[in-house]
């Protein structure tokens, strides 16, 4: 039992541990995770990654869409999808770039920042009860373990890869 999941032994007659397997582990913890954060924002209607966004943008006014990419880790037409949606919610709001007309720069309109106001409260409600399954001593570390794996750098790509987080101006 891993913080209220069971973990079913579906592998050892093959003489494999699905419950020592660190990516049926992660699936897992995500899973957990997500109904964790539906609960917790079931009255937004939006998504973790529709949070991602928001919260990306809201740090770093003026950002474009490659630079969402490069810090969220969410693929290009994802992003752009995402981005269109947090727009007709009227929460984002996209301009050209004062020098690069081939690119847009992102901003949190007004409902966008207060509704992230809100979102930083019970994100941070939804991380203490996820750690809180976790020894004290140990959550730290989990924290920096996960961080650790999250950078590692996928297939193809170079690792903690940060450009164009700001769009010429």
């Amino acid at each position: 039992m891993y913080g209220g999941l069971r973990v079913v032994d579906h592998g050892m007659a093959s003489g494999f541990d699905l419950n020592g397997c660190v990516l049926h582990l992660l699936h897992r913890a995500q899973q957990a995770a997500d109904e964790a954060f539906a609960a917790a924002f079931s009255d937004t209607g939006l998504t973790p990654r529709q949070l991602a966004v928001l919260v990306i943008v809201g740090e770093r006014e003026g950002t474009n869409q490659v630079g969402l990419v490069d810090a969220t880790g969410i693929d290009r037409s994802t992003t752009a999808d995402l981005v269109r949606r947090l727009m007709r919610k009227g929460l984002l709001a996209r301009r050209r770039a004062r020098h690069d007309a081939r690119s847009n720069v992102l901003r949190l309109t007004d409902e966008g920042r207060a509704l992230l106001d809100t979102f930083r409260t019970r994100a941070a409600d939804v991380d203490r009860m996820l750690l809180g399954v976790l020894p004290e001593g140990g959550r730290a570390g989990f924290v920096e373990a996960l961080g650790r794996i999250a950078a590692m750098s996928p297939p193809g790509g170079p690792a903690n890869v940060d450009r164009n987080l700001y769009a010429a101006e």
